[in-house]
């Protein structure tokens, strides 16, 4: 099991293709699995890492957990695997996580991708995880996702009520399910990020938005990274705050061309 220690966590990932590296990070409440949709379509291309950030997945660690230390165990994974520069592709939290990096660890960052996040965490998005983390082990896991996921996906999710239940069973059943308390330390990590200087951002970067995002929609995304220099964005219309899971072959695409360009 790949696994390495970091700030005194035992920080899991995984590794998936080949080619020219690419750090990918997961949102709240999410690990490395669920890169899946663009993971099978990228790994022809390049070597894929996918790390579980605390308080989620297989990695392992005591006590609180500070963004501060999330970025630190990803900079020194990039440094574990014997690479000098890799790109970084972030959604969410993960997409925060990448613009720190950015501006942290600049050598570090070849280019930067990030999908449906901003450079601070909005009141509104703290208030929700504050409230979903107070729910959590109090009403049926199946329920708990089925609500999460109102605020994650666009309509067409839920056009089938089949399918948003098969989706939270498979949701509740995951061997590496975060626990109701891991997902509150997550909770009260984010309300202890400060706001990103994202003009410190030196690597070529896209921004992809995503044009129903209920969470942070396509105006705060665009906003939260004017100061970067080479600066693309993308709205991908029709998707809610899990892009990547709507619309693969879209974010896929565009990761290509990103990424090869």
């Amino acid at each position: 099991m790949p696994q390495f220690t970091s700030r005194g966590a035992v920080v899991h990932y995984e590794i998936a293709g080949s080619g020219p590296p690419v750090l990918m990070l997961a949102g709240t409440a999410s690990d490395g699995a669920s890169w899946a949709p663009l993971t099978e379509r990228l790994q022809d291309r390049f070597t894929l890492i996918l790390p579980d950030n605390r308080g989620s997945g297989r990695t392992q660690s005591e006590g609180e957990i500070g963004v501060t230390d999330m970025i630190a165990d990803h900079a020194a994974l990039i440094d574990h695997l014997g690479y000098e520069q890799v790109a970084v592709v972030g959604h969410s939290l993960g997409g925060y996580l990448g613009l720190a990096l950015a501006t942290q660890h600049p050598q570090k960052v070849s280019r930067l991708m990030t999908m449906a996040n901003s450079d601070r965490f909005g009141a509104k998005e703290v208030a929700l995880f504050r409230d979903m983390a107070a729910l959590y082990g109090q009403i049926e896991p199946q329920l708990w996702f089925a609500l999460l996921y109102q605020w994650l996906f666009a309509d067409g999710f839920f056009a089938s009520p089949a399918n948003v239940a098969a989706a939270a069973e498979a949701s509740t059943n995951y061997p590496y399910r975060q626990s109701p308390e891991a997902f509150a330390r997550q909770v009260r990590a984010l309300e202890t990020a400060g706001p990103l200087d994202v003009s410190r951002v030196r690597c070529p970067t896209l921004a992809i938005a995503a044009g129903l995002d209920l969470l942070v929609p396509p105006s705060r995304v665009l906003a939260a990274h004017v100061g970067i220099g080479q600066l693309t964005t993308v709205v991908v219309e029709g998707a809610g705050h899990s892009v990547h899971w709507e619309q693969p072959e879209r974010v896929a695409g565009v990761v290509r061309e990103f990424l090869e360009g």
